[in-house]
């Protein structure tokens, strides 16, 4: 009975690892990256986008992927560009759970 239990725990802790489906918003593509807040431009919030490995060992995603997945992000808020844009990777823990992970931050902003 224990070992039922115990399995079963395994599998919902490992459920819960799974990474959510990734959502692909049109016009992500139009999201600009400035190094510095544009005039004009009206600051909306902080967005982050994580991106994970497939296997453990597969090397670190790039900073390309990162950068994709946040423009996604902000493309999803209505925003026409980011700026402050900073690359962290993850630790042992996080959304990737034990595979190899890349966090881009940055603030979106609207025109």
């Amino acid at each position: 009975m224990r070992i039922a239990v115990a399995c079963v725990a395994i599998v919902l802790a490992l459920a819960g690892c799974a990474s959510p489906p990734s959502r692909l918003v049109i016009g992500s593509s139009n999201v600009t990256v400035a190094p510095d807040l544009p005039l004009h431009a009206s600051i909306m919030q902080r967005v982050s986008a994580m991106v994970c490995a497939h296997s453990l060992i597969d090397p670190l995603p790039s900073d390309e992927e990162a950068l994709k997945a946040l423009q996604n992000e902000a493309a999803a808020i209505g925003a026409s560009g980011v700026y402050k844009l900073k690359y962290a990777p993850t630790g042992l823990l996080d959304r990737c759970g034990l595979l190899p992970g890349l966090e881009a931050t940055a603030i979106a902003y609207r025109m």
